[in-house]
């Protein structure tokens, strides 16, 4: 089997930043980004680390009793 002498070239990159200003915006709005997703994340695990383990159970209230005073409800008619 002959070797291919003829080799396909490497694709062009379609865009290249030479200047890095897309890495530096990128950099300067993901800091803060992260600094806040960071603190929500410590507040919720405080909260959850913080929790009452004696705190008293949801009860729900008691359904009150339904005593038709004058019977079954008939259908109305139009």
């Amino acid at each position: 089997m002959a070797e291919s002498r003829f080799e396909e070239p490497a694709p062009a990159p379609v865009f290249v930043d030479q200047s890095g200003l897309r890495s530096r915006l990128f950099r300067r709005f993901g800091w803060p980004v992260s600094v806040v997703g960071a603190i929500l994340a410590a507040a919720m695990g405080g909260s959850l680390i913080g929790m009452q383990s004696d705190a008293p159970a949801m009860e729900i209230p008691p359904k009150p009793a339904y005593m038709p005073t004058r019977g079954p409800l008939s259908p109305s008619l139009p």
